[in-house]
């Protein structure tokens, strides 16, 4: 999978999510929002912060039972507050019930296109919308009857484009669909409800997402539905009820609608649903087959099809929105982030000294599987990475740090033309962790494949190259690997193989590996109830050159 002609030859400048995509609209800079409630007030939710719920303050048709409350139900993502509303109360209205902050820039089918706005929303017309919250039971242990709660994306007054239900039933939580369909001939519209998944478990917060493709002109708007990252369903939108119904054309949208109709569920009052760490934007349309990142000038909210107008600002969000096969592109910056890859993709760093992925300072420690910068994961997933710095160190002293790239899950990484550097605690400890590369591990029962080439890999605070357990194995060759030199707090070695897991290393200069006190030893090539062929390798200024045990 390996292109090292991508990095040479280019110098780049490089749950629930609803996402619309308008072609034809302009393109301008994302508007966004994050929102966790723990700045709120317990109590209404109505006039806080921008958002609006009339009915449950009672100024509308009923009084909703909708609050901001404690979180003390035992979800530990949901912070010390989150938004409860439950169906206790229902109602037949629209403008009344509970819409999300607005944006800023509207989002719709382009101006030229028949999309109104109806002044309720306002600013630069966006060819994208997405708004994406996790939903989770209040009463986790036991079948809620009856409760409902539908989103969806909206302008402010019930206009909406879409339609998602949140449900609990007997057998979990469900996720239903509404979507307008035009039949062929005669062209007549009808909705049609569709299950998107049943028997969620409801001791655990769920993530939907919905992405809507809104093309200008009728019956071509393209709706998928996701829950907990997983696509699940495929459907349209409501344009053409607006069309055919309710003329002259389409609508726009600048937020959600949470609403609460039909069959009343008295027994759900003050229960409910939690409603938590919500984000909403408008924005560009999502990359695809190529995505770009520039820490400098991007914007998350971007979709990331153009290096210099439209590119992402943090390699994960570009690499959970590219396309599976695709290429993230990364311009010259310094990413204080973990990337976390499950799909296969080519990962392009602009050139190694200038491309850093640098740990945060909030970081998992080491005794944990996601304690690694960069972390590749999944049987199937292949990933090919080159022209980065992986940097360390880790926030704190003994055990901050697991691993720089940790290969892991039955995934494939092809690992070739970086820079591994600083993979230790701070200040640098004779603690166990450090390690600048780690293929599978036996410890957590998982395994991983690798091509290691061209790397240099140094500043680590116990291995330079680790590959373990039964079915891990890697091809190394062509890395400069540099310990620590003469040191009396722990005993490093440049390349561990080890229990059953195999390899195959070829011209690879391993040197600087002592520990003073001699009570172990430090080895350039450790091959523990392993083997691996080592032939044709410079092993340099090691305590021990090659220890085979």
């Amino acid at each position: 999978m390996r292109r090292i002609h991508e990095f040479i030859k280019r110098s780049l400048p490089t749950v629930l999510v609803v996402t619309i995509l308008l072609a034809g609209a302009v393109k301008v800079l994302a508007d966004l929002l994050t929102i966790d409630f723990e700045s709120y007030t317990l109590g209404l939710i109505h006039g806080q912060d921008g958002w609006s719920s009339s009915g449950s303050a009672g100024s509308g048709c009923a009084v909703y039972d909708v609050a901001v409350v404690s979180n003390t139900y035992g979800y530990a993502s949901f912070g010390t507050k989150s938004l409860r509303i439950s169906n206790a109360v229902t109602s037949g209205c629209f403008g009344d019930h509970t819409f999300s902050k607005s944006l800023t820039d509207e989002a719709g089918e382009s101006t030229a296109s028949d999309a109104y706005n109806g002044g309720l929303s306002g600013g630069t017309r966006q060819p994208y919308f997405e708004a994406e919250w996790d939903f989770a039971s209040t009463v986790p242990g036991s079948e809620q009857a009856g409760l409902s709660v539908v989103a969806s994306p909206d302008r402010g007054d019930g206009a909406r484009m879409s339609w998602v239900q949140m449900k609990d039933t007997p057998t979990g939580l469900e996720v239903n669909f509404f979507d307008y369909q035009i039949s062929a001939a005669p062209p007549v519209g009808a909705f049609v409800s569709s299950n998107v998944i049943s028997g969620l478990d409801r001791t655990v917060p769920h993530r939907v997402k919905i992405t809507m493709e809104f093309v200008d002109g009728p019956e071509n708007d393209i709706v998928k539905v996701y829950v907990d990252g997983v696509l699940l369903h495929t459907g349209t939108s409501w344009e053409d009820f607006f069309r055919q119904n309710q003329p002259p054309g389409t609508r726009t949208v600048d937020a959600i609608l949470f609403r609460v109709a039909g069959t009343a569920a008295p027994a759900t009052a003050g229960m409910g649903f939690l409603i938590d760490n919500f984000k909403s934007l408008s924005g560009g349309i999502p990359c695809t087959t190529d995505c770009y990142v520039d820490d400098a000038i991007g914007n998350d909210a971007n979709g990331g099809t153009n290096a210099t107008t439209d590119a992402k600002k943090t390699i994960q969000n570009a690499v959970n929105t590219v396309n599976a096969g695709g290429n993230v592109h990364v311009a010259s910056g310094t990413y204080t982030e973990q990337v976390t890859v499950t799909k296969s993709l080519y990962l392009i760093g602009a050139g190694a000294p200038t491309t850093i992925i640098k740990a945060p300072a909030v970081f998992p420690i080491a005794s944990l599987i996601t304690s690694s910068i960069v972390d590749i994961n999944g049987l199937g997933v292949t990933v090919d990475m080159g022209g980065f710095t992986v940097s360390g160190p880790g926030p704190s002293g003994c055990g901050s740090i697991a691993a720089g790239i940790f290969v892991r899950g039955g995934a494939h990484a092809d690992i070739h033309d970086n820079k591994i550097l600083d993979i230790r605690d701070e200040p640098i400890s004779g603690c166990q962790n450090g390690v600048g590369i780690q293929v599978g591990r036996k410890l957590y029962s998982t395994t991983g494949t690798a091509t290691i080439t061209d790397n240099e890999i140094s500043g680590y605070q116990k291995n330079g190259i680790t590959v373990d357990n039964a079915g891990s194995s890697a091809e190394i060759s062509h890395n400069m690997i540099t310990g620590a030199g003469a040191v009396n707090f722990i005993a490093q070695n440049g390349v561990q193989v080890s229990r059953g897991a195999t390899g195959n290393l070829d011209t690879n200069t391993v040197q600087g590996h002592s520990y003073t006190p001699f009570t172990f030893v430090s080895t350039g090539v450790l091959l523990f109830q392993s083997d691996a062929n080592t032939d044709g390798n410079d092993v340099l200024e090691n305590q021990v050159g090659l220890y085979h045990i």
